[in-house]
């Protein structure tokens, strides 16, 4: 840069400085006058007629909405669980054994067992099979433990009850039947064959598995690839992904018919109307707490295990009556799908078990 140049650009801001200095001088600062501005006194008057201003939300119809009292902490409402459909498996549970009929191919059913059942052992091979229509399981243990429990059963050795599968498939033209047989281990790896009439919580396992394997079989018909299939008959007891069932009534339905369906149902009866309950007994044979009851003690291995009464006692809770003897709170809801009675069975030990039996009579 020349020096002609430099002078010419110094010049130029020297004289940029001066001008805006001037300029400041000359034009008023008006930034800070809100400092010292006073409001206007001239009252406003509104017409005749109208109400004072006030400054307050207007909530329509307010005086219709009911006063809120909040009688405890804030519960963040949330969705119902829908409950779903699945393809029709009829099971039979007998004393030593458990048969399904599932609507698939022996492949399909071989796949369905060893995948539910695998689920509890996280290995890769659970199933050995002996033939092409039988496969036997690895032991198993359905109860999983806490750290505790592991921790007591690796000090003193002794595990809980696991249990070895037998299943049996027989394929027919448009179903296999599959046979399920369960053996019990105890910790000293005593084998004895399980009864379901007296195990409940195989029962219910099985009634688990029963719900697995229908559920599976209906996402399968919705493939893609499955589309030009013969489609499979939906059962009339859906479930949700909690796992509880519920009979599927269609799209109309009034809870006089319910009550009317109930009634004209073998084997059960309306043993309240406010709140809804049924039972499998009538009123008057129902278990109720305060009942007077025999209190029996057993005589010992060697008596055959016969009980001797010794006196009469008040019942004071219902944990040792049989599911059959209680009465169950049902309720008739409604969602996207249609119309659903669902039976709550949270006060015995196997929910699940309790309400499949009582819904399977409803959809016989």
């Amino acid at each position: 840069m020349s020096k002609l140049t430099k002078k010419l650009v110094m010049t130029g801001s020297l004289a940029s400085v001066v001008l805006l200095s001037g300029c400041s001088n000359m034009v008023t600062d008006h930034g800070l006058d809100y400092q010292s501005a006073r409001s206007s006194e001239v009252e406003l008057k509104l017409p005749a007629g109208r109400h004072d201003v006030s400054d307050k939300m207007i909530i329509p119809n307010e005086d219709r909405v009911a006063t809120l009292q909040a009688t405890g902490e804030f519960e963040t409402p949330r969705a119902p669980k829908l409950y779903e459909s699945m393809t029709h498996v009829p099971m039979v549970i007998g004393q030593y054994d458990v048969t399904l009929k599932i609507p698939a191919s022996i492949a399909q059913s071989k796949k369905l067992v060893t995948d539910y059942f695998s689920s509890f052992s996280g290995e890769a091979v659970v199933f050995q099979s002996k033939t092409e229509t039988e496969l036997v399981s690895e032991p198993l243990q359905f109860e999983s433990q806490s750290g505790l429990g592991k921790l007591w059963s690796s000090v003193t050795r002794l595990k809980p009850t696991q249990y070895q599968l037998t299943v049996n498939f027989e394929p027919t033209r448009t179903q296999t039947i599959t046979k399920i047989q369960l053996v019990a281990i105890d910790s000293e790896g005593v084998k004895k064959a399980v009864d379901l009439t007296l195990d409940e919580a195989s029962a219910s396992q099985m009634v688990d598995a029963w719900s697995h394997i229908s559920r599976e079989l209906t996402v399968e018909t919705a493939l893609l690839s499955n589309q030009g299939r013969e489609p499979v008959r939906e059962s009339r007891i859906w479930t949700n992904r909690e796992g509880k069932l519920a009979l599927f009534l269609g799209r109309n339905a009034d809870p006089e018919s319910v009550d009317s369906f109930i009634r004209n149902s073998s084997g059960l009866h309306i043993t309240s109307e406010e709140p809804k309950e049924l039972a499998l007994v009538p009123q008057d044979k129902l278990a109720r707490v305060g009942d007077i009851i025999d209190f029996k003690v057993p005589l010992g291995a060697l008596a055959k295990d016969e009980e001797v009464i010794l006196f009469k006692v008040r019942r004071r809770n219902l944990d040792d009556v049989e599911w059959t003897e209680r009465s169950y709170p049902y309720q008739l809801i409604r969602q996207r799908e249609g119309y659903f009675l669902t039976v709550d069975a949270s006060a015995t030990d196997h929910p699940a078990l309790t309400s499949y039996r009582i819904l399977s009579l409803l959809a016989k």
